[in-house]
């Protein structure tokens, strides 16, 4: 089955050892190194850097989301290279957040001006997270919680959810429309999640490229 099958029945999926340890270590550390000097946003009883790619001090981090690998798998996803990077960037560090979707909510929801489980126009909805964990959840309950086939329909329903247990340099790929989420408590050890946003170029991905600038911009004006 290739990529594009499996994301498209399934919802997701997981790419191993696209990373060394050593590189993400170093992101570890970029990470560690920005959040004692600079102001963050507190988000899920832990902390978010939205935005993060415009951060200079972040440099080496933002530079994850160009891995040839990534890249050799979202071609497969989007048939082709007709797809870009949608601006959604964000670095979640020990965040609790109960079951959702990654669609525009609130005050940026005005900017979902076509039904994202419809047809239009002969376009679909074809928006994924890129999902990079730097720390291994090979063996812990602390990672990414989905419930397959879920990007198929509206609704939010954590009924027949399955755990997912990456290890260090494995990469998770979802339709952002799929039920998700993190771990459900607190852990006394840093849990770092570094996600980017792609999709298929066609109105879908312009109306969430669209709100999801304003909301960024929005939070960031928060933490100046």
């Amino acid at each position: 089955m290739s990529l594009c099958d499996k994301i498209y029945r399934e919802g997701y999926i997981i790419i191993k050892n696209i990373f060394t340890r050593e590189e993400l270590a170093r992101c570890g550390k970029e990470i560690g190194n920005y959040i004692k000097t600079k102001k963050t946003l507190k988000n899920g009883g832990g902390i978010t850097i939205p935005d993060f790619i415009k951060r200079k001090e972040l440099r080496q981090t933002a530079e994850l989301k160009n891995n040839k690998k990534i890249h050799d798998a979202l071609k497969d996803i989007f048939k082709g290279d007709d797809y870009r990077f949608c601006s959604h960037n964000d670095i979640g560090i020990n965040r609790v957040v109960g079951w959702h979707k990654d669609k525009l909510n609130g005050p940026v929801s005005k900017y979902e001006t076509i039904n994202i489980w419809s047809n239009h126009k002969g376009e679909k909805h074809e928006i994924v997270k890129v999902l990079i964990y730097l720390e291994d959840h090979g063996n812990n309950n602390d990672g990414l919680k989905i419930v397959p086939k879920s990007h198929l329909t509206a609704e939010i329903n954590s009924q027949g959810y399955i755990q997912l247990n990456p290890e260090v340099g494995d990469v998770i790929i979802f339709d952002q429309r799929i039920t998700h989420r993190g771990m459900s408590k607190q852990v006394k050890y840093p849990r770092i999640l570094v996600s980017f946003g792609f999709g298929k170029n066609n109105i879908f991905t312009d109306n969430f490229e669209k709100g999801t600038t304003i909301r960024q911009n929005s939070q960031n004006n928060k933490i100046k």
